[in-house]
């Protein structure tokens, strides 16, 4: 095990009903950085994490915290557990003031009064709820209790954080500030964290590294914004957003990338080297670009008839028949300018320098013939 990882887990299983939930052939945390388990609901992170914080116990596999091999007594355990702490989606609170329940592990862990003063009044301010540490727990909002779960979590100066989708209970706004708070203090105290999410915002704004998790199983991992970029496979690209996914064929190797035809046109991308046959063109809807008539030389234009116009937030989502559907975003302003309806002819574009490309078929499927 590393030196500076704080969690290493090895084929590591657990079964639910006889069911593989879990299967996870390593995983490493290091310490000072956020790993995030993203993945879809029912994809088995939140097992993982109870699994990783010792709430519940493998079926089979190796797990070793702090350069220690977990061995599944209680009693090692027990003291394990003193060393991290979690913070649930729903927040559990117990009766008493907001004070008590932060000061509550303190207490545990016999603690000097003036140091249990200190760490509650420290992070009750961080957390933006010192004024209501006399207020019962059991009267706070949704997002003043999730608050109160932090700030005990963070009042025992835990090795290890574990987050359960601590946002996934408030509303848009509540998470959205709740998040940049978190984000800011994770920066600072530089704690080795688990954090699980379907969220990609929130991955993005939290994450050192990803795991993305899919029926209980690893299908990437590395920094977030690699995994988003490349994904593996086609269902790593839709969990990861990408909306294009266009059939092309490799025509020849060109240097460490590949030379593909697609709807009658060829080009080159780059670092697919290793791909061949039948490919898909990972190509996000932000990157297709609409206009009237072909432009820049260095894009592959593709003739295309608007089907619909969907609104998306500030942009709008532009369904197109190109001879196979694609998806751009549009501001109103280029529908306006483009008179942009249902419909409407025009050309849309997009850089090859920002194709990736993955297998046309799935780890473990059959292919063509």
């Amino acid at each position: 095990m590393s030196q500076a990882a704080s969690i290493e887990a090895r084929g590591l299983e657990a079964r639910y009903g006889g069911r593989v939930v879990v299967s996870i052939d390593r995983l490493l945390v290091s310490g000072g950085k956020t790993l995030v388990l993203l993945g879809p609901n029912g994809a088995g992170k939140s097992t993982l994490l109870r699994l990783l914080a010792l709430l519940e116990r493998p079926g089979r596999g190796h797990l070793t915290l702090f350069g220690e091999p977990v061995t599944g007594a209680e009693r090692q355990a027990l003291r394990l557990r003193r060393r991290m702490a979690t913070v649930f989606q729903a927040p559990l609170l117990t009766g008493g003031t907001v004070y008590a329940n932060v000061a509550r592990g303190l207490r545990f862990r016999g603690l000097e009064r003036a140091v249990i003063r200190g760490r509650v009044d420290h992070w009750l301010r961080r957390f933006g709820i010192a004024h209501l540490a006399e207020q019962d727990a059991r009267t706070l909002s949704g997002g003043e209790a999730q608050r109160v779960s932090l700030a005990r979590a963070f009042a025992v100066e835990p090795e290890i954080l574990f987050l359960d989708e601590p946002f996934a209970s408030l509303d848009q706004h509540g998470r959205e500030a709740l998040a940049l708070e978190l984000e800011a203090v994770l920066r600072e105290a530089r704690i080795a964290t688990v954090l699980v999410t379907h969220d990609r915002s929130e991955a993005l704004m939290l994450a050192d590294e990803v795991v993305l998790l899919m029926s209980g199983v690893v299908r990437q991992a590395g920094p977030i914004r690699e995994v988003l970029a490349r994904p593996a496979d086609r269902e790593v690209a839709r969990f990861a957003g990408v909306e294009n996914l266009l059939a092309a064929r490799v025509v020849r190797r060109q240097g460490e990338g590949v030379e593909v035809t697609m709807a009658g046109q060829t080009f080159g991308i780059s670092g697919a080297a290793g791909l061949e046959g039948e490919v898909l063109l990972c190509i996000r809807a932000e990157d297709v670009h609409l206009a009237a008539t072909a432009g820049d030389a260095a894009r592959v234009s593709i003739p295309a008839r608007v089907e619909r116009i969907v609104p998306f937030g500030v942009p709008y989502r532009v369904h197109l028949d190109a001879g196979m559907p694609l998806v751009a975003l549009a501001a109103e302003r280029t529908l306006r300018r483009l008179e942009l309806r249902e419909g409407s002819s025009l050309v849309a574009s997009f850089d090859p320098a920002r194709v990736h490309a993955i297998p046309a078929t799935l780890p473990g499927a059959p292919g063509k013939g």
